[in-house]
């Protein structure tokens, strides 16, 4: 009975200290930019767009990083400074065919969002493309402007 106990006491802490910790950041994805997501999705499905097409987390956090750079200033509402966040989310995974929209808008709403992706210039196209993978980010600022950045692109 002594030496059960004893293996089981030198035994807990090899199980607590071995376990690995996730370094990687808690991305949460908010309601809003779930809503949006849900909505790109079915319009892509009633374009007959059918294919696996994930809210993927990580994707989702580097979306929002470049959705609070939009709100606060540091980079101009469009995807000229996306090469960073190409770059953070090919490390984690072999993406292809990238693609982005960002926006500025007052809406809250996630069809009204859909629909001023839309009359991007190739908002169309771009959220018809051949891609499996999305990331939504929504930030806003004071003034209650929403910026949203939508990645998109594919894995195998």
């Amino acid at each position: 009975m002594r030496i059960s106990r004893l293996i089981l006491m030198m035994a807990i802490p090899l199980f607590l200290f071995s376990c690995n910790k996730d370094d990687g950041p808690y991305v949460q994805i908010k309601n809003i930019e779930n809503l949006i997501y849900q909505s790109i999705q079915a319009y892509r499905t009633d374009n007959g767009e059918d294919g696996p097409f994930v809210h993927q987390y990580f994707v989702v956090g580097e979306a929002q990083i470049y959705s609070y750079k939009m709100a606060n200033g540091v980079v101009e509402v469009n995807t000229d400074g996306l090469d960073v966040h190409w770059d953070a989310l090919n490390e984690k995974y072999s993406f292809y065919n990238h693609h982005a929209l960002v926006l500025k808008t007052t809406s809250g709403d996630e069809d009204e969002i859909l629909d001023e992706l839309l009359l991007l210039p190739d908002g169309e196209s771009t959220l018809l493309e051949d891609v499996t993978q999305c990331g939504v980010g929504v930030e806003s600022d004071t003034e209650g402007n929403n910026y949203i950045t939508v990645l998109l692109m594919k894995a195998d």
